[in-house]
């Protein structure tokens, strides 16, 4: 293991949304930063990105470009690689942070913004339209999907509510339990009371024509035509460096942060899809700004009780 250079202001794992905006607040303070990511976004696949004024529709890795393009006139040190080990060093709200090669790095500050990745069905046809006519989030991609068929993977977690959200964008909503009962039976008849058919066999596979949704076939045989998936099936954080230090967390792995993305680990924050707010790209890019300025303050604060001390001494 060899010994960091320098010592950092701060230290961002990750490059998404949330990394590259506190990247950016962080640089334009004339702060040291330095940025490290494994190139793992989460929806690399979609069709489109929503819900962010004046990016509407922008393809996910277009988006980064320009993101990372802006960056490009701030003195930002980027790096590829994937952090594997943290450690707190010394008494300080500074960190020791190891690369999978080996190289150590030394941080004032360190912020997470590592995302997560989507629990995927393992049923042919989901991986090959994932993205594109395969989604997990309505708010996302549930408005081009309106007036269509559209059908919902429920299988680990209770998919009443979300096919009632699914009906709001459609008259034409199917419910798959891929083989559970998990449908009470007040449930079972508020469904078919707004017109949204249950399937309970298993899902055998999604069929495609040219790259397109066309059906879900069943267990039993039978093919339940389909334009549009959406999957109730959960998701995992990427990183658990957070909670390798001691950070509180969800059940999910999401660290718990204050309203300035502040974890209970002093130095320590975290921004975007890994923390436990909306999975959104604007919020993440929001969190990211909030973190980097809470960050900036930390900063100051510290460097002028240092100086006072200094001062008296």
């Amino acid at each position: 293991m060899n010994k960091p250079e320098k010592v950092w202001d701060v230290i961002i794992v990750g490059a998404g949304p949330a990394g590259t905006s506190a990247a950016m607040v962080l640089a334009r303070s004339r702060r040291s930063v330095l940025l490290i990511d494994e190139g793992k976004q989460r929806n690399l696949k979609s069709h489109g990105l929503h819900n962010f004024i004046t990016r509407d529709g922008i393809l996910p890795p277009d988006f980064l470009n320009l993101a990372h393009s802006d960056l490009k006139q701030y003195p930002i040190t980027y790096r590829q690689g994937k952090i594997t080990d943290v450690k707190k060093a010394g008494n300080s709200k500074s960190f020791l942070l190891t690369e999978d090669k080996g190289k150590t790095f030394l941080t004032r500050r360190i912020l997470l913004a590592t995302g997560v990745s989507d629990f995927i069905p393992d049923i042919p046809g989901m991986e090959e339209l994932w993205g594109q006519y395969v989604f997990h989030c309505p708010f996302c991609d549930g408005y081009e999907c309106k007036e269509k068929k559209i059908g919902l993977y429920a299988a680990k977690h209770n998919g009443y509510a979300m096919a009632l959200a699914l009906r709001h964008l459609s008259d034409q909503v199917f419910l798959f339990t891929h083989g559970n009962h998990y449908l009470k039976p007040v449930q079972k008849s508020f469904l078919a009371k707004k017109n949204i058919q249950v399937f309970t066999r298993k899902i055998r596979e999604l069929k495609a024509e040219k790259g397109k949704l066309v059906s879900v076939l069943l267990s039993d045989d039978r093919e339940i035509p389909c334009d549009f998936m959406f999957t109730h099936n959960g998701f995992e954080v990427n990183s658990h460096l957070a909670s390798r230090l001691g950070c509180k967390c969800t059940k999910k792995g999401a660290a718990i942060t204050n309203r300035h993305q502040e974890t209970n680990i002093p130095g320590l924050y975290v921004a975007g899809d890994a923390s436990i707010d909306m999975h959104f790209v604007v919020v993440a890019a929001a969190e990211g700004v909030k973190a980097a300025v809470a960050i900036h303050n930390d900063l100051l604060e510290t460097e002028n009780k240092e100086a006072l001390k200094v001062k008296d001494s």
